[in-house]
């Protein structure tokens, strides 16, 4: 933080008033950046899970209609995106819960279908599920590399208790 002292030059009035723009141009500051991660976030995802539908490794394994479902949900979402560039924190946030709501189930069954082999991400894909965050690179799986200090298991995922 600045100091500033008063002087011939700057009132004490002045340096108040100074000090409480700076005060309500950090709130309106953080406000905007909270709002900027959440478009980034809800961009993110998109192109993330247009990237993995577009993946040979993943792709094949996800039917054609659930792969239409993804990508109509993407298309829409990146189009709201080019015509809300102004949006509210929550309405991002929103809207990428709607994309989530159609991408989540299609992935989890696909993963589901795959068995969980041994050593891979979800749907058995070597090196994570691409583009997304969490362990294995799935969403909302966790933190990526974190060490949980739980053992893996030869078979199938591990499931963790948490307090």
């Amino acid at each position: 933080s600045a100091r500033v002292s008063s002087g011939p030059w700057l009132s004490l009035s002045y340096i108040e008033r100074m000090v409480a723009e700076a005060e309500r141009y950090r709130q309106e500051d953080e406000k905007n950046k909270e709002r900027v991660e959440a478009k980034n976030g809800l961009e993110n995802y998109a192109f993330s899970m247009r990237n993995t539908i577009n993946d040979p490794q993943v792709g094949d394994k996800i039917p054609a209609e659930d792969k239409a479902a993804i990508e109509k949900a993407v298309s829409e979402a990146l189009d709201w995106l080019d015509h809300n560039p102004s949006a509210e924190k929550e309405e991002y946030e929103k809207k990428q819960k709607e994309v989530e709501g159609v991408c989540t189930p299609i992935i989890t069954k696909m993963y589901q279908a795959a068995g969980g082999a041994e050593g891979a991400a979800p749907g058995g894909f070597p090196g994570g599920f691409p583009g997304a965050a969490g362990a294995g690179g799935f969403p909302g799986a966790g933190a990526s590399g974190a060490d949980t200090g739980a053992k893996p298991s030869a078979k199938g995922p591990k499931i963790e208790e948490v307090d």
